[in-house]
Order: C-alpha cells, then structure tokens, then sequence
C-alpha cells in the first residue's frame, strides 16, 4: 500500500476551513469574532500573512475559540509549517475532542512525522474513539495505522547498530553519501557534495562529484581523492557503483551533452591508475526520463538501476537489464510490484551473491520518509516480500543508500551523526544475522605472460562443472593485468583465463565446506604463448577413482578445450594422462592411457580431426610434485594437453 505522506489528504477527514460563512463560532468575545471574520477575508483575497496575522489575534482574544485554531492549523498545513500545525491541531483537540475526530488522525500524522511513534499510536486511539466513520472501510485510516503500528513495534524491538565513522580520510567537511566498494574491501568510491564552479548548471552553489579511496597495506584507509576531470565535470556525477573488482565504474552523470534524459548512466573503465572517458550506456537503459543509482551484479551479467520511467509502478521504479557483451544491452526489466511500490524505489544494491536486493523506498511501510528494505530473489524468478531494516537503521528521516561487504557481515550507510565531520558521513556497522546476504568469497591476482612477465587482458570465466553454465566473466584490466572474481560458497567450480595466442589456464574451486576463516584465494596465473613443447593442465577433467570414463563434471572443461581447438586451426596437441605413485608402474600407465583416451576419443566426436591429436599415458614417471604428500599426489592426478606441432600460416 502506498504510504500517505502528504498531509492535505487527511484534510479531506475534516472539516476544518469550509465551515460556512453563518455557522455559529465557538466563541462570545466580540474582538476574537471580528479578528476571525477579518481573517477568513484575507485569507479569501489570498493575503495569507495577513490572515495569519489576524487568526493570532483572534485566538489571542480567545485562547478556546475552536475556529481560530482552525483556521491556523489549515494555513500552517498549505504552508507545510508543520511544527506550527501540531501546535493548532493540539489546540484543537483540547478544545473540543468530539469537534472532528479527522484532527486526531492529523495529530497521528504530525508525531508520526517527528518520529514520536507512541504519542502518534495515542492519537490513533484518540480518532477509534470519536470516529463515526467505517474503519474498515476507510483507507486513510488504515494506511496509518499500518505504519504506525509497525514503528511502535519496531523501536520498541531495536535492532543492533553501532556504526563506526570511517574517519576524515574517507570522509570529508562537506555531504559524503552513496559509498561503493570492491569485493576484497581494498576500493571505496564516494559521492561528495562540494562547492560549485562559477559555470554549474545547478544554482545551489554545489555540485556532486566522485571520489576514492585505498587501503593500505596496514589495512587503513587512504586520504580520498577526487576521480579526477575525465569522470567528473561541473554538472553533477554521483550515485555510482564500482565492479567488485575495481576496473569498471557506473555512475550518474546529469545535464551532460550526449545525455539523453535529466539524468543517464555512463560507464568508466580504469586504465592503470586512472579512469576512461566516459561512455553513455545508451537509449536501451536511458529512457529520456531520469536514470540514476546503478548496481552491478557481481557476475558481471546484470545492471540494475533506479528510473523515472512512465511504465512503472510509482514515482520511480527498481530496474534490471541484461549486459552483453561489449556493453550492449538486453531488454529492461521492471522487478514488479513485490518490490516496487506507487511511491519511490531506488538505491538498488544488488549483494555479490546475486540474490540479496537492498533499496530504498517511500512506498512501503516503514518509520518515516524513505527507509531501507531487503528482498530476495527467488529460484523461480520472483522477489520475496521487502523487509524493513528496522530500528534504528531506519528512522523517521531519510535513508537511501546502503552496502553490504561480499563476506555478508558488514554494512556501509550515510548518516548525519554527532560524530560527522560535516554534514552526511559514511559509517559501517555489523550487519545483523537475520538479513545478512549469503557470503561468497573471491579469487584475485594478476594475469601475465609467462615468458615476459608483462601483464595481458585476458578473459576470466567462472563456471558450474556440473551444468556448465556461465557463473561469472571478467577481463584482467589491460595495463596491470590484475583481476578479480567472486566465488559464491557452497559449490564446486571451474575458473579458466583465455586470450588468443595463449594456451588456456584451468583450476578448480571446491567451496561446498567453505568456512569465513578460509578466507578468499590469491593467485597470479601465468599464461603460455601458444608454441611447441607448451604444456597445460587442464584441472577440471575428473574420473571416478579407477575409473577412466569421464565424469559430467568434465565437460565444460572439454568444451573450452574445443573451443582453443577451433579458434588454434594450426594447432596440434598431445593428450597426456599422469597418476600418482600408489599401485604398480603397469597398472598406472594403463590407467593414465585410458584416461588420455577418453579425452581423445571426446574430441574427436566432437569434431575435432584424429590427424590434430595424439594421447599418451605416462602413469607415474613424470610427476610434478611430491609424491609423499596427499596434496604432492592429488598434484599428480592430472590430464595434461601439449602442443606437439604448430603448422606455419605462410
């Protein structure tokens, strides 16, 4: 249900100024009659300061005439002077409380407003009371009894949350908001508010810009810095996202030449030490309305977003869309009306595990303004029903923007504190059990060539070896060759890195008993240039023990030997098989040779050429490892392919 935030709505419970003009006034003091009739001439002439003036005087003259205070509460209301309002509404109440039991329900409203939810649930019980209207039936009522009701509940079963400022080297003397942060906590983007240049559009005197952060090797936040003239201008750039792993920035860029609407989202890849010109995502995600509050999904697959777009459900709308490849893009899609409400939802932040949805919104019930909500996404593609944060992470003020950290325990927000170095400041805080995300883990480090140790833009792929299904794709940033890739806990997987010219690496993760002291994987992956003599591993090719047919799990593996086949015309390999150790040296390499076999024979069904490939089993003679070790011998266990031949293109 949409929450009634506007208090002109209740207006229509009372009666209030359309009392008529010979209607009997509570009052026998002459001058407290001729104030209030000079008052309502004023008021009928639009001379609202006079009219003020003169229902002061009356209710001066007057303290209990009932239609002064009236008239003052109504004036107060068009002029959203609301402290001045409560004050005419109380009046009125203690005058008469059967004169309209609509200004009970406008004194609910008004506490509800400041945030003093037990007076407000006093006030409700105020309108049960004299009310002759069906409560049932009356929307308004209930509408405010729902909110009500759940903030008594929820300050009176207060949430854990101690937030910790993160300090005057992430925050600065102006607004800090709208923090973004890559999976490994190393990278922290802001959005600032800071003094405008003499040529902003904006007329307020500031504009929002784009900021960043690192830590050191002590684990400390750096001093921020600003992104620099390529991403920031003297319009607004703000509300942002960076990719968990810290080459790719999404943000709000308003008023710009190449926009298409108020407000557009454009994207920034990190080059080195510093950021690309930005790129307008396009008409498929910016409508020519407003687009604004990007979050990318960890998997690199989905954009969600907040927009003004008509076709929503409210104010604005909660939106995903597809990416594709070379930052093309699929349909948008709306989340529904689960999650979007008629009034505004925005702030999406979509967790690391691709699952969990935090945003902010107006439209659902909560303690005030906008408040923050968790949802789920579900096996068969709905969204759970939202969840209020609760107290005090919400308010009766406004809170719009909140993150989680990838393990899933630790949460950054904006608030204004009596601790803030000026004005909003962004603080962490644990996050309580019940709503933390699924954590997931990650594996970062640094491509490179294996002969000339430069760094290389390469292709990072995560998949489910039981389905293989894409999980996750990411590409090594070209100058430094560093990447980095989340790895959901509970699974098993296969990661592969490929560039053309390379033999392709694989390894696999088992993550079924993944424990948070287990912590995340670093591991910088040499590729070989494609030449004869090159040998690689290909680690996700499984058998049964003493088995040599191929386990499901193998093939996605296989198709991305396939695939280096394919696009390596020139190429021919040697499938190796290799055991460890344990039983004899016939009975290895029988088995090692089956194995290769097996692979051998896949391929060829597949469509690669007999005259390409060869296989060989060496059993137990070339091992790489010790064989005295359980890790030494599960070293040893491998499929290997090498390139044997590689034809002249000449």
């Amino acid at each position: 249900m949409k929450k009634i935030a506007v208090l002109s709505f209740i207006l229509i419970l009372v009666t209030g100024f359309t009392l008529g003009q010979n209607a009997e006034l509570h009052t026998d003091n002459r001058k407290a009659k001729k104030y209030f009739k000079d008052a309502r001439e004023f008021l009928a002439n639009r001379q609202v300061d006079l009219a003020v003036s003169a229902a002061i005087e009356a209710k001066t003259e007057d303290p209990d005439f009932l239609e002064a205070w009236v008239l003052l509460s109504e004036i107060d209301q068009f002029q959203a002077y609301y402290a001045k309002m409560e004050d005419a509404v109380h009046e009125v109440i203690r005058i008469d409380k059967e004169f309209d039991p609509g200004f009970f329900l406008k004194a609910t409203e008004l506490a509800y407003r400041k945030g003093n939810y037990h007076e407000a649930d006093k006030y409700l019980d105020g309108f049960e009371e004299y009310t002759q209207s069906d409560l049932e039936s009356n929307a308004m009522y209930q509408d405010v009894k729902e909110r009500v009701v759940f903030s008594v509940h929820a300050v009176d079963n207060p949430v854990d949350y101690n937030p910790v400022n993160l300090g005057p080297n992430v925050n600065t003397k102006y607004d800090d908001y709208w923090p973004s942060l890559t999976a490994d906590e190393y990278t922290l983007v802001t959005t600032v508010l800071i003094p405008a240049g003499s040529r902003n559009y904006y007329s307020e005197g500031y504009q929002e810009d784009l900021y960043e952060t690192h830590k050191n090797s002590a684990g400390e936040w750096m001093p921020i810095k600003n992104m620099g003239k390529t991403i920031n201008s003297l319009n607004n750039e703000g509300a942002q996202c960076i990719s968990v792993d810290g080459n790719m920035c999404i943000f709000t860029g308003c008023n710009r030449r190449d926009g298409y609407g108020s407000c557009d989202l454009y994207a920034s890849y990190k080059e080195g030490d510093r950021w690309g010109i930005p790129e307008n995502l396009g008409p498929d995600v910016n409508s020519g309305n407003w687009e604004s509050n990007p979050s990318l999904s960890a998997d690199g697959k989905w954009l969600y977003y907040s927009s003004s777009d008509k076709s929503g459900y409210g104010k604005n709308d909660i939106w995903r869309v597809e990416i594709k490849p070379g930052l093309k893009f699929g349909k948008p899609e709306n989340l529904g009306e689960v999650v979007n409400s008629e009034g505004a939802d925005g702030s999406p932040f979509i967790h690391p595990d691709g699952t969990t949805l935090f945003f902010a919104s107006d439209g659902h019930t909560g303690l005030g303004s906008f408040d923050l909500f968790v949802t789920k996404l579900q096996k068969d593609g709905t969204w759970s029903v939202p969840q209020n944060l609760g107290y005090p992470i919400n308010t009766n003020g406004e809170e719009r923007s909140l993150i989680v950290n990838a393990r899933g325990d630790l949460a950054m927000i904006a608030s204004e504190r009596e601790d803030s170095h000026g004005g909003l400041d962004i603080y962490e805080f644990a996050l309580q059990e019940s709503i933390q995300p699924d954590p997931v883990t990650y594996v970062k480090g640094k491509v490179y060539d294996a002969e000339t140790k430069e760094p290389l833009e390469a292709e990072c792929r995560l998949l489910d070896p039981s389905s293989g299904d894409l999980v996750a794709i990411q590409t090594s940033n070209r100058v430094d060759g560093k990447y980095l890739v989340v790895l959901p806990v509970g699974k098993e997987y296969a990661f592969n890195v490929d560039k053309t010219g390379y033999l392709f690496y694989s390894v696999n993760f088992s993550l079924k008993n993944w424990q948070e002291s287990d912590g995340a994987y670093v591991m910088d992956i040499p590729l070989q240039p494609i030449k004869e003599g090159q040998t690689a591993v290909l680690n996700n090719i499984f058998f049964d023990y003493d088995k040599y047919e191929l386990k499901d799990e193998s093939y996605a593996e296989l198709q991305k030997l396939i695939e280096f086949m394919h696009k390596n015309r020139d190429v021919s390999i040697e499938l190796s098989g290799h055991t460890d150790n344990k039983g004899s040296a016939e009975y290895n390499k029988t088995l090692s040779e089956q194995r290769a076999k097996a692979v051998y024979d896949y391929l060829i069904n597949n469509g690669i050429s007999s005259e390409r490939l060869t296989y060989k089993g060496y059993g137990f003679n070339e091992p790489v490892a010790d064989n005295s070790t359980d890790a030494g011998r599960a070293k040893n266990r491998r499929t290997e392919f090498k390139i044997i031949k590689v034809n002249s293109k000449d």
